[in-house]
């Protein structure tokens, strides 16, 4: 699963709207529907009731939403913590040493 599709899904599910999702994006409305249809496709289910009057969440959307959130933070804080090493203030997890992958 994409990054930029999981953003979007999140936006989508939180506002259950695509137009506001797509707002919120600053991308248009078609473009968001093609990245939620791709993520429908790869993870084979409907994340998504639609209906021309409302959005839900199916049961695996809503598991994917909670997942969703979690997989971004953890990016987000892996961003931060890397850039936070190259300043010289990381929390000292490898103790500034260089590892080789089998070493770890």
């Amino acid at each position: 699963m994409e990054h930029r599709l999981l953003q979007s899904y999140v936006a989508v599910a939180e506002e259950l709207h695509f137009g506001r999702a797509a707002k919120r994006l600053n991308i248009s409305q078609p473009p968001l529907t093609k990245q939620i249809q791709q993520l429908e496709r790869e993870l084979g289910v409907a994340l998504f009731e639609r209906t021309k009057r409302k959005v839900e969440l199916t049961a695996a959307g809503s598991v994917l939403l909670e997942e969703a959130r979690r997989l971004l933070r953890q990016t987000e804080n892996a961003a931060e913590l890397v850039r936070k090493t190259e300043r010289g203030e990381g929390d000292g997890t490898s103790g500034g040493r260089l590892h080789r992958c089998g070493d770890l």
